[in-house]
């Protein structure tokens, strides 16, 4: 995940204009390259050194549980490699670039986003499905 997401952001700095919608399918989806020092959907603009040092204790966080076992099968594994490959990717840029690079403009979302984003929802989604199912089997008799 982490490889993918910064060759993307890389041909992306490279290939596309700042601030300028790239369409591929008019009014719903393009490319548009965006510096991002806030947080989603740009709250917390500016705050990157902030953002960094919160994502860095988040990672932490969700490695410990990664590792720890305090969530155990495949699906649980799955989410948090998503989440901690996605804030990786995010942490990275951040670190180099003193924001993150978005780039995909997917429309009614309200807000630019990149891979990494989308590893970190997906994963996210996933990590709750995976504790639900988790205490589902624990609950259930038998």
């Amino acid at each position: 995940m982490l490889a993918a997401d910064q060759a993307t952001k890389a041909w992306a700095s490279s290939n596309l204009p700042y601030d300028r919608l790239v369409p591929v399918i008019p009014h719903w989806f393009g490319f548009g390259l965006l510096h991002n020092s806030g947080a989603a959907f740009g709250s917390l603009g500016g705050r990157n050194q902030v953002l960094t040092l919160v994502t860095i204790g988040l990672l932490v966080a969700f490695g410990w549980l990664l590792f720890r076992g305090a969530l155990y099968g495949p699906l649980a594994a799955a989410s948090l490699g998503a989440v901690l490959g996605g804030g990786l990717g995010n942490l990275a840029d951040r670190v180099r670039l003193g924001s993150v690079v978005d780039f995909i403009q997917l429309r009614p979302w309200p807000a630019d986003f990149n891979l990494a984003d989308v590893a970190i929802r997906v994963g996210a989604l996933l990590l709750v499905a995976s504790v639900f199912l988790q205490g589902s089997r624990r609950t259930r008799p038998g």
